[in-house]
């Protein structure tokens, strides 16, 4: 978690496009619900609620991909392409070496999770406050 906060120190610029990219993307998703499903309170809580877990799903799973969760389908998906489309399948050698090499292209990226997963939480807030206002209207 230090190096992820090291590289948003690092590649600033490109976390806080990734940060407002994510909040926008939730607000459209609140603004769908919101504005086709009628526009009372509860649509606004449902709204915000189905953007708010969506933008951090979304976060989560490139945390998950970063830690190195997917690198077992990765590696075998290559494999399969290399048999199938008659490449040499040994071009990246044993899955030791595979994983190192992805890990490493992961440790050298600019892409950060933490961005997503800071815009997730505070739509959560945000749901948080919805919540409160539409209790206190009953």
């Amino acid at each position: 978690m230090k190096r992820a906060f090291l590289q948003i120190k690092k590649y600033w610029l490109i976390n806080l496009v990734t940060f407002i990219i994510s909040l926008v993307v939730g607000m459209i998703i609140f603004c769908l619900m919101y504005f086709l499903r009628g526009k009372t309170l509860i649509s606004a809580v449902d709204g915000i609620a189905v953007g708010a877990v969506s933008v951090l799903f979304i976060g989560l799973l490139c945390w998950m991909a970063h830690l190195g969760a997917f690198d077992t389908f990765a590696f075998g998906f290559k494999q399969l392409g290399s048999m199938l489309f008659a490449r040499d399948a040994r071009r990246d050698g044993n899955y030791a070496d595979y994983r190192d090499k992805k890990f490493e292209n992961r440790n050298n990226s600019s892409f950060n999770f933490v961005a997503i997963i800071a815009a997730g939480l505070i739509l959560c807030l945000a749901l948080l406050v919805l919540e409160i206002v539409y209790n206190a209207s009953l």
